[in-house]
């Protein structure tokens, strides 16, 4: 029961900020990107490096602000998890490709290399 609670109330949470605070959505491309400069674009060896090495509590100190946040819901209705889209973050030999990040109650259970849109 408490461990429900505790879920519901980080999801609420989040759900809250992001109205707040406005969109998730950043100006750059890449990772780690900030006012300052554009993002940081990976070649693939190492970001599967990194990710290999990165705990679920670390995406966001290992890659940055992610540049869309969207919630999955289950067959319910309620947040199940969320996907963090890094755009034009990998490159390829002709172009660059989206990272996505799929962290459900907390886990980190899988990374997707897209072809950037």
């Amino acid at each position: 029961m408490k461990t429900e609670f505790l879920k519901s109330a980080l999801l609420g949470t989040l759900v809250i900020s992001t109205i707040a605070f406005g969109s998730f959505k950043a100006n750059a491309a890449g990772f780690n990107q900030n006012a300052a400069h554009d993002g940081k674009v990976m070649s693939p060896i190492k970001f599967h490096d990194i990710v290999e090495k990165t705990l679920p509590n670390q995406v966001a100190s290992n890659f940055g602000k992610p540049d869309e946040i969207i919630m999955m819901k289950n067959a319910t209705g309620d947040v199940a998890g969320v996907l963090w889209v890094y755009r034009d973050a990998v490159l390829k030999p002709h172009g660059m490709m989206d990272a996505s990040f799929v962290i459900i109650n907390g886990q980190m259970k899988y990374v997707t290399l897209s072809d950037a849109v």
